[in-house]
């Protein structure tokens, strides 16, 4: 699955230096005025939380080591903790929009169990 959500973050990234927009799933829009502003507001706030946990932890822990996979976690669960928050104050019913968060809740809940320190071997060999 991260296999999965890298490739198409580097797919998203490249089709929109080319000046045009691909939201998740797999929406096509012709101009980034197409993405949902709530969309906006989840990758903002979650780009937030994820920085402020960071900063937090850096200033408690000191030179503690982080790996990928646990920055991963972090930034996965602060899209789905902001998501149910951002889309009960807009009051976003429609279900595909809710199937989405619920991707990235699963996609946070493997993350979590990956980031534990007995899988970390699988990243990196010592």
């Amino acid at each position: 699955m991260i296999f999965l959500l890298g490739i198409w973050a580097l797919f998203a990234g490249i089709i929109a230096l080319l000046g045009y927009s691909f939201s998740f799933p797999f929406e096509f829009n012709q101009s980034i005025e197409d993405i949902p502003f709530h969309r906006w507001q989840i990758v903002r706030v979650s780009v937030f939380l994820t920085f402020g946990y960071l900063a937090i932890r850096h200033f408690l822990f000191g030179k503690e080591r982080m790996f990928p996979i646990q920055f991963l976690d972090i930034y996965l669960k602060s899209i789905g903790g902001s998501g149910l928050i951002i889309y009960y104050q807009n009051g976003i019913t429609d279900y595909r929009e809710y199937a989405t968060l619920g991707f990235f809740l699963l996609a946070a809940l493997l993350s979590h169990f990956l980031a534990r320190p007995e899988y970390k071997k699988i990243f990196f060999k010592r």
